[in-house]
């Protein structure tokens, strides 16, 4: 895993400057602390800086990698897990000098050209430099695991791994978008293509882009199947079974040290099972997981009990306040994420990440497996509003006009999540879903906006865009509806940034088997019974791995890898969240009014209300404006 930064220059006259690109790159040293490289091509146009994490072929395979008549250079961040058939397909026309995946990239772009993703299997973000050909080449996976940014001047395009060596460059202007900050605070994040600066672009996953000048635009190399494959029950396990495990398999190709993070969930307890298997024995698979003392936001206990089943070299991590400054640690977070991020799972997700980077280099992680399989609760709730009867409908809008009534101001008990529930369904499946999905709601948004600032922001086009995206595709149930929408925008916009930064920041690599996109795909093609059955989502990942793992990974309640923030906002962040959010930019900025936001405040803390998600996304957002290098709205 590594990053890199660069800029290629189409104007005639003008060249690269590889001086800027070394100060670009010097702000990824965490994603690659093992070897540094440069590049400027021969007619100075093209100037590439890289930063190396080195896990196979550490001796030779050193970037950016040039082709033998240096007429095509590389730069490549990520794994190619069919790099070894490649090899062999490519061997008849290329002599290879590494034994590395990076090398293969090379040979396949002289044989395929603008074609080459299409052959990939893997993780990946890359820039391919031509001499000949005079253009670059930009190019990201299939699923979004990598992220690959640009910004497109009139002369030239810069591009980076992370948006802070974009920002590094002196003509990158750094200009908060107001769109984008609707977008934000409607879903928690911001969708590629578009980013929380004007100008400044994410290549959107399963995209490709050759640059020639300032018209240049992505396109895309690869989709998602639509409809539902027909397929019997025992053939659906078994080609789970066999796509999942291989996928694995593939995964553990390494030359440095290799674990898995378990949280005891089915996802990374099937990767630390079939892990074991494939290791033999003699293995010793490390497994690692983090929790809190508060028991919702606990998994050490069923972590620990897929370790002892399959007896891995497990270890543990306390999250505990009082051994870290928590507004400290959200600044420090805030500045490996570069926009506003509003998972709260970030934190532990980086910290545990951490614990991991002390033993190994790459870890296995079971992230995908809900998007594929169908595993989150808003999956079954839409499955049964598109099944229920009219007198199970009334029953259930009845029952939640009472549970409205006495169900208590905190979002993870039954009856609030039963009002939630009847709350959509009333609307078309689209609308429905955003509900669901929502931080804030348009009309909420224009009880905390300020006038002029909810006008230019549009905080009507979240929506819009959410439904439009839904109601593409063709598929026979709305579980496979949800499926891609979360595919498309939730998991690579929201879950996998939230891995990469986290892992990055700390140098370790994160491989996801649930990711693979042959995986993914025949997930998502699998009929809904296979997916959601008797009230539990991922029915097929029981049916397949079922007797190799404790019955509990089956059959307890579903928890995500979350944390206590409304502890946090009552307590350790009290100050910082009334000082951030009233004394702070976002109102002194005309963005969002004071009054409304100290009502939403002085709710949650009194217990009032529970806003702990949309109260996390402001303190996020406003901490970030705070120390961000912007001096422009």
């Amino acid at each position: 895993m590594c990053g890199f930064a660069g800029e290629y220059v189409f104007a005639a006259t003008g060249r690269a400057d590889p001086a800027v690109v070394e100060t670009m790159v010097g702000c990824l040293g965490h994603r690659g602390p093992d070897e540094a490289g440069d590049f400027l091509s021969d007619d100075g146009c093209c100037a590439i800086g890289f930063r190396r994490l080195a896990v196979i072929d550490p001796e030779l395979s050193h970037q950016p990698m040039s082709a033998p008549d240096g007429l095509a250079v590389v730069a490549f961040n990520g794994e190619i897990y069919n790099f070894r058939a490649l090899r062999e397909e490519l061997s008849s026309g290329w002599t290879f000098r590494t034994r590395g995946d990076t090398e293969v990239l090379l040979a396949l772009w002289r044989r395929d050209g603008e074609a080459m993703p299409e052959k990939l299997s893997g993780m990946f973000a890359f820039v391919v430099y031509d001499a000949r050909a005079g253009g670059l080449f930009l190019a990201r996976d299939r699923l979004g695991q990598k992220p690959l940014w640009y910004a497109m001047l009139p002369d030239r395009v810069v591009f980076a791994s992370e948006a802070k060596a974009l920002l590094a460059h002196p003509r990158v202007a750094c200009h908060v978008d107001p769109r984008a900050v609707a977008f934000y605070l409607s879903l928690g994040y911001i969708p590629a293509p578009m980013s929380v600066w004007r100008g400044i672009a994410k290549l959107p996953p399963a995209h490709c882009m050759t640059v020639s000048d300032s018209s240049s635009e992505p396109r895309r190399y690869w989709s998602l199947p639509e409809g539902s494959a027909d397929i019997s029950d025992d053939d659906a396990v078994e080609r789970v079974r066999e796509a999942i495990s291989a996928a694995v398999e593939r995964r553990m190709v390494a030359d440095v040290p290799l674990g898995a993070l378990l949280s005891g969930g089915v996802d990374s307890s099937i990767i630390t099972t079939l892990m074991c298997r494939a290791a033999g024995s003699a293995g010793g698979v490390k497994t690692f997981t983090a929790g809190f003392a508060d028991s919702e936001f606990d998994e050490r206990p069923f972590a620990a009990e897929v370790a002892a089943h399959l007896g891995t070299d497990h270890r543990e991590l306390l999250i505990a306040p009082s051994d870290f400054d928590v507004p400290a640690l959200l600044d420090k977070l805030m500045s490996q994420y570069d926009e506003p991020f509003a998972d709260s799972s970030a934190l532990p997700t980086y910290l545990v990440c951490r614990a991991a980077r002390e033993h190994v280099t790459v870890a296995l992680t079971g992230d995908g497996g809900d998007e594929a399989f169908g595993g989150y609760d808003r999956y079954r709730a839409m499955r049964l509003a598109e099944t229920m009867g009219p007198g199970r409908w009334l029953g259930i809008r009845a029952a939640a006009g009472l549970a409205g009534l006495i169900a208590p101001h905190d979002e993870r008990s039954r009856l609030r999540r039963l009002v939630r529930f009847a709350s959509g369904l009333n609307e078309p499946p689209a609308m429905q879903y955003f509900i669901y999905r929502r931080l804030f709601s348009p009309e909420q948004l224009q009880f905390i906006v300020e006038r002029e600032f909810a006008a230019e922001a549009g905080i009507d086009s979240p929506r819009e865009w959410f439904c439009g995206l839904y109601e593409q595709g063709d598929f026979d149930d709305e579980i496979a509806y949800a499926q891609r929408h979360d595919l498309l925008s939730y998991l690579p916009d929201d879950l996998l940034v939230k891995a990469d930064i986290a892992s990055m920041a700390n140098s370790l690599e994160l491989r996801s088997p649930m990711l693979d996109h042959e995986v993914v795909s025949l997930g998502l093609s699998l009929p809904a019974n296979c997916k959601v059955r008797r009230r539990r989502g991922k029915a097929i990942l029981r049916d397949a791995f079922g007797r190799l793992l404790p019955e509990g990974v089956f059959t307890r309640r579903k928890r995500g890898f979350g944390a206590p923030i409304h502890d946090w906002l009552r307590n350790e962040l009290r100050e910082t969240l009334r000082e951030t959010l009233l004394d702070g930019p976002l109102v002194s900025r005309d963005w969002l009014a004071r009054v409304p936001l100290e009502r939403m405040i002085d709710d949650h803390l009194a217990g009032k209300a529970d806003h702990r998600h949309r109260l996390w996304a402001l303190l996020w957002l406003g901490r970030w404006m705070s120390r961000s290098v912007m001096t422009n709205v």
